[in-house]
């Protein structure tokens, strides 16, 4: 439905939000394509959407996709699939697999699938993206079975003479690097000629914004960078696709800001605002990056106004009633609350889009509940685990996919059938934790943050 054509309050709300978006020029055009949203979250994160990307590749829904938004840990998720090896799905490729339908019987434990004319042409067997298992989950597995936080961390005590105010940022942006070579690539210079566009966003400090990471194929030729108060240009020479993860991961106080000099960004078109005039020679050398997640944990903003689809994997911290018995605990409790009220807020714009016809799509969380998964206890477990970048077990890692697995594919079953456009029975990875007292013997102690952090460790289930 037209968004004039709702009645108010909510039509009046769909517009203003429309008009007070930050994130680029207004856009007036139809929605089209299907966006999906990776939320941060660290590791946990990334491989809760690990999960959820297994399963939209086998339902064909993947190779279909318009656009990937990502922040903090999804962005490692985002990042990956923009491999120039991976195999996807030519334009053409969707409509020559209508006549070869798969003979495959559907999962007895899941909702039906839809049938006959929900899909045009009714349900086909929709190409998958080819390599995934080798350059996206094989990747991520590796990469999240070490301690990237600890080092980065360390690396910014000290006196800070002779030390770049980033250094934290800086190496982690390095490690990324030592594990994912090809993340060495400027941003720039990474040309891709199929698959969705990537988009991973930071939060600029001095203006409290989000800031975008677009590359080549969401803004030919060289991607685009910058935000609605800067403005927004080419990426510069020298900007890597680690340096944009580590941006969109510097979570303080883990690690500093990540620096942009900004005497070297061509940026233009932005709408600058209150400025402090002592602040000012200081925002015009150089741009600080923080953590995407805390201005949009979601990564809504680049995809909502836009897209008539919506996709929304969130492996977020599950937020907790707690009494805090420090300062420092409260005030993090403070940071805790006024980061859930935006991302709540965001959730109930999207959801009340879905019900409008605005939009079309589904949501899935950490603490969704999935009957034909694990029980609660061991959800609950899962929801607990921390939200680091430190050493995650093997059997870490293969329950929190399993996890992302269920949920993903309860959800879209359940709200968004006519996306699927592959009828594939559901086949949860990782058998070998499907028992809850597997499960919950291997999680023991995985909420646990120190200081030191985790060493890489087998920890099979």
């Amino acid at each position: 439905m037209p968004d004039s054509l709702l009645p108010d309050p909510a039509g009046a709300q769909m517009a203003a939000a429309r008009d007070e978006a930050h994130h680029g020029p207004s856009w007036r055009g139809p929605r089209r394509g299907t966006a999906l949203c990776l939320s941060g979250g660290g590791f946990r994160a990334a491989l809760f959407h690990l999960g959820a990307l297994r399963r939209l590749n086998e339902l064909g829904m993947l190779g279909q996709l318009r656009t990937v938004s990502a922040v903090s840990g999804g962005s490692i998720a985002a990042m990956l699939l923009a491999d120039p090896r991976l195999g996807w799905p030519t334009p053409d490729a969707l409509s020559q697999s209508i006549d070869s339908a798969d003979l495959v019987e559907p999962d007895p434990s899941a909702p039906p699938l839809p049938r006959g004319d929900t899909v045009p042409g009714g349900l086909f067997s929709a190409p998958r993206v080819e390599g995934f298992e080798q350059y996206v989950a094989e990747p991520l597995r590796r990469l999240t079975r070490h301690n990237l936080r600890t080092r980065a961390l360390v690396s910014g005590w000290g006196p800070k003479v002779r030390r770049p105010a980033d250094r934290s940022s800086r190496v982690l942006a390095d490690q990324l690097v030592d594990h994912i070579d090809w993340w060495a690539a400027d941003l720039r210079e990474a040309r891709r000629t199929a698959g969705p566009a990537v988009v991973v966003e930071a939060t600029e400090l001095a203006h409290g914004v989000n800031w975008t990471f677009a590359d080549s194929r969401a803004h030919p030729p060289r991607g685009r960078v910058g935000d609605y108060r800067l403005g927004y240009g080419d990426p510069p020479a020298g900007l890597r696709l680690a340096d944009v993860v580590a941006a969109s991961s510097a979570y303080p106080p883990y690690f500093a800001p990540f620096d942009l000099d900004a005497t070297t960004l061509e940026l233009s078109g932005g709408h600058a605002g209150h400025l402090d005039a002592a602040a000012r020679p200081r925002i015009e050398r150089t741009v600080q990056l923080l953590d995407g997640g805390i201005y949009d944990n979601l990564a809504l903003e680049p995809v909502w106004r836009d897209h008539a689809g919506v996709l929304v994997s969130d492996g977020g911290a599950v937020f907790r009633a707690r009494s805090a018995r420090t300062p420092l605990g409260r005030i993090l409790h403070v940071i805790s609350i006024a980061a859930g009220g935006g991302e709540v807020t965001r959730l109930r714009w999207l959801h009340s889009a879905y019900n409008w016809g605005v939009v079309e799509g589904a949501s899935w969380a950490m603490d969704s509940r999935v009957p034909q998964s694990y029980p609660i206890e061991v959800a609950a477990r899962i929801n607990a685990i921390r939200t680091d970048m430190d050493a995650f077990s093997e059997a870490e890692q293969k329950i929190i996919e399993r996890h992302g697995y269920g949920v993903a594919d309860s959800a879209i079953r359940r709200y968004a059938p006519h996306l699927i456009l592959r009828d594939a029975p559901a086949r949860y990875p990782h058998p070998e934790v499907a028992d809850p007292e597997v499960a919950l013997r291997a999680l023991r102690g995985s909420g646990r943050v120190s200081l030191v952090g985790r060493r890489p460790r087998r920890g099979r289930a």
